[in-house]
């Protein structure tokens, strides 16, 4: 699955089911400033995207600007299955 509309779709039904949101979420919604998600969601998030998309995220990719939005977090898991393949 490399397909980033493919990868937000999974992360969408993960944030639901983890934090029981029923709102509307798209790709390009700030889920932090939205209050969807909290810091510990958010590091949540990021630890089950490594390993459901069997990616490694570095430090430096543990960004706001990088978690916020699932299109970036969708970029980036992209982009490191891409260099880590």
């Amino acid at each position: 699955m490399n397909d980033a509309a493919e990868i937000v779709t999974v992360l969408i039904d993960y944030i639901r089911q983890e934090t029981g949101f029923e709102g509307p979420l798209t790709a390009d919604d700030d889920l932090l400033a939205a209050g969807v998600l909290d810091s510990f969601n958010i590091v949540s998030l990021a630890l089950f995207a490594q390993e459901r998309f069997e990616v490694e995220l570095e430090g430096e990719d543990l960004v706001r600007d990088n978690l916020a939005r699932l299109s970036a977090l969708a970029a980036l898991i992209v982009q490191r299955r891409v260099e880590q393949a």
